[in-house]
């Protein structure tokens, strides 16, 4: 009955109904997550990302219509002998005890997970100059990093399962956790194996019943060592998931936004 209703509320005539207005895709709104690599091999792509910050969040604001939320976090590691290198640094001591969490289950590693920023609407103000302060000493020195696979993945669980950003919108808007790495995930133990590989498809399995797409951003593509285990296994089971890989990051800006566009210009189809 409601059904028929509905239809019946629409005038003829060629006047377009109420529901035919709907936003679609991204104009729907769109939360968007960046969880960024804070390891020493880091700073120059860091650099990239703050120097072109403006460009990104204009493609963002353009693609959702205004409706938006951002989110910044990043992940780093270090020997449990050793504190993060910007421990007392002003822009983390200022955070909320609630935007930092310790992984401590590993043998010989501690993971340090920092939201420097987590969801609000259209925060792109408040996002910018959180972004400002990393790699930027005294604010926020770059982090170590131990070996060569880092713990986003860790960061990533969080985020989808503990509401570390805050809590992802529900409803038909488009939801994008952007990794940017040049390393493959490590989880607790600063190795990468098929522990973490099974660990990404669990993720990925919940970014699908989330609705929330994996964008992958890495110079990594795997070694005689590790294999490419964000491609693999995340993006490769996650529905809507892509993913560049590049020999730098010199165009890591560029390619943020172009992967964005394309998401949407997807989603907008479905």
């Amino acid at each position: 009955m409601l059904a028929i209703l509905g239809i019946s509320s629409c005038k003829k005539g060629g006047e377009v109904c109420v529901y035919d207005n709907e936003p679609t895709g991204c104009n729907a709104g769109m939360d968007v997550a960046f969880l960024i690599d804070y390891t020493a091999s880091m700073g120059g792509a860091i650099d990239s990302i703050k120097n072109e910050v403006n460009n990104i969040i204009n493609a963002i604001v353009a693609e959702s219509g205004g409706d938006y939320r951002l989110a910044l976090g990043i992940f780093d590691e270090y020997q449990k002998v050793m504190e993060p290198s910007y421990i007392a640094s002003p822009a983390f001591t200022a955070l909320p005890a609630s935007q930092k969490k310790v992984i401590t289950s590993g043998a010989t590693t501690n993971q340090q997970l920092t939201m420097m920023e987590t969801f609000a609407p259209a925060n792109a103000p408040s996002f910018s100059t959180q972004l400002s302060f990393l790699n930027n000493n005294p604010n926020m020195p770059m982090g170590y990093g131990i070996g060569g696979p880092e713990p986003g993945d860790l960061l990533l669980h969080e985020m989808l399962n503990n509401n570390f950003a805050g809590s992802w919108r529900s409803g038909n808007i488009t939801k994008l956790a952007i990794i940017i790495t040049d390393a493959p995930a490590s989880g607790d133990d600063d190795n990468a194996d098929v522990t973490d590989d099974a660990f990404l498809q669990a993720l990925a399995t919940t970014a699908n019943s989330m609705g929330v797409q994996c964008v992958l951003l890495t110079t990594f593509s795997g070694s005689p060592w590790y294999t490419a285990n964000y491609q693999l296994q995340l993006i490769g089971n996650n529905t809507g998931g892509s993913a560049v890989v590049a020999p730098t990051f010199s165009n890591i800006s560029n390619n943020i936004i172009q992967q964005i566009q394309n998401i949407c210009s997807e989603n907008k189809r479905r």
